[in-house]
């Protein structure tokens, strides 16, 4: 068992985690986790934030390194002190969530924090009804395969990533739960989370050296995700440890889920980057230009970061 506490003005918040090898004798382990916290670190709003999981994984292929994961989780967040209460949809704050999902996993990747060959993939299915403490009703399901392979001394590396959330029985899907994109990790034409829908949301005497009220652009997020990588990875020759990338990024954040939505605003971004080799994971410095560039937002997008975008 662990515990974890942290006491500040700002945040209060207790974790506590406990483990068991082979879950009452069986090849499942087992991870059990109860988290409370109280935040008020962001200006906008205050938080009260508890979460109680009870997760079992079995190894099902030692070759392929491939485990399987069933997952109970109930969530509940409340959120007051609303400076701005627009910004926040009715519906979003106080919600409880209660999810079954289950999840696959494979993992063949030489080094994790820097692969050159191998494979990653996942999916994962959960369900969030009504009739088990949810405020809501909907079903996620969210996928990823990721493949790299070297040819000589350039890497190529290729990921694809799938979300799909659906509401059923006239039910709605919490803001918390839709997705989001947008950064270095994954879409790096657009600013962190702000690819995919916007609305506008009235600012009215609360930015620092402005009166009256500012529209400001907020990301509502998606009930659809597709995103596609592609990076070549090279030597430069100048030092060991650096390296140059040339990059290509696609997809975006849809409000709904069909194709025409897909192929009217799918974007796409090409960029450069470096990369320098530390022992946890190289440096990270990429250039992003969105060829199909948003209003309200540059086109080109700089980033430096810790580990590789994917």
């Amino acid at each position: 068992m662990r515990a974890s506490f942290v006491l500040s003005r700002l945040d209060q918040r207790a974790v506590i985690t406990y483990t068991q090898p082979h879950f009452i004798g069986s090849q499942w382990s087992s991870l059990s986790s109860l988290s409370l916290e109280r935040t008020s670190e962001n200006p906008l709003f205050s938080a009260s934030l508890g979460d109680l999981s009870f997760q079992v994984e079995r190894l099902i292929s030692r070759k392929n390194n491939t485990r399987l994961q069933v997952r109970y989780d109930f969530n509940k967040t409340v959120l007051s002190h609303l400076l701005v209460p627009e910004l926040v949809l009715s519906q979003d704050r106080s919600v409880h969530l209660s999810t079954f999902s289950g999840a696959i996993l494979r993992d063949t990747r030489d080094k994790p924090l820097d692969a050159h060959r191998g494979a990653f993939s996942t999916l994962n299915l959960g369900l969030t009804p009504k009739a088990l403490g949810s405020s809501a009703n909907f079903a996620k399901l969210t996928g990823q395969y990721a493949y790299y392979k070297q040819v000589h001394s350039v890497v190529f590396a290729n990921s694809i990533r799938l979300g799909l959330v659906k509401s059923f029985a006239n039910s709605f899907v919490p803001t918390s739960q839709l997705y989001f994109s947008g950064g270095g990790s994954s879409l790096r034409g657009f600013p962190i989370d702000e690819a995919g829908p916007q609305r506008i949301v009235p600012f009215c005497n609360v930015l620092s050296q402005q009166s009256g009220c500012v529209n400001v652009t907020v990301p509502v997020g998606g009930r659809q995700l597709f995103i596609f990588n592609s990076e070549a990875r090279f030597p430069l020759r100048i030092n060991k440890a650096l390296g140059g990338v040339i990059f290509y990024d696609g997809g975006n954040v849809y409000s709904a889920i069909n194709l025409h939505n897909f192929v009217t605003n799918y974007s796409n971004t090409v960029g450069i980057g470096l990369r320098y080799s530390t022992p946890i994971g190289p440096v990270r410095i990429d250039v992003g230009r969105n060829l199909n560039p948003v209003s309200g937002i540059s086109a080109t997008q700089y980033y430096i970061t810790l580990g590789q975008a994917f």
